[in-house]
């Protein structure tokens, strides 16, 4: 069996970035970020409606208020987070397909239809 130069090194590669891209774990960020943002979106108008209707806010008004702040910014954090972990995803793909290419095991970009 003939082996290219460098052969080796590229199936390591290729065997790791399959193990990587098998881990999509930016999507269980992002599903708890809308989770999130949909929970606060309804939450902000709970407090809207206490706020408007009352004269002087009950007292687990505030509570919830502070429930919403902490919802916002989480749902933030976890969006920002998960959008710098889809990037790397993203960059291991292409990594992976330049590989796959190299290798001989899919055609190059130029010759799919």
């Amino acid at each position: 069996m003939v082996h290219r130069h460098g052969t080796d090194e590229l199936e390591a590669e290729l065997k790791r970035l399959q193990d990587a891209a098998r881990e999509r774990r930016s999507v269980d960020g992002f599903a708890r970020a809308a989770v999130e943002g949909f929970v606060w979106a309804v939450l902000t108008g709970v407090c809207a409606k206490l706020a408007k209707d009352s004269v002087r806010p009950p007292l687990f008004f505030y509570p919830l208020a502070l429930l919403d702040l902490w919802l916002l910014g989480d749902s933030v954090r976890w969006y920002r987070r998960e959008r710098g972990r889809l990037r790397q995803e993203s960059a291991a793909l292409r990594r992976l397909r330049e590989v796959r290419s190299e290798l001989g095991i899919d055609p190059p970009p130029e010759a799919r239809p």
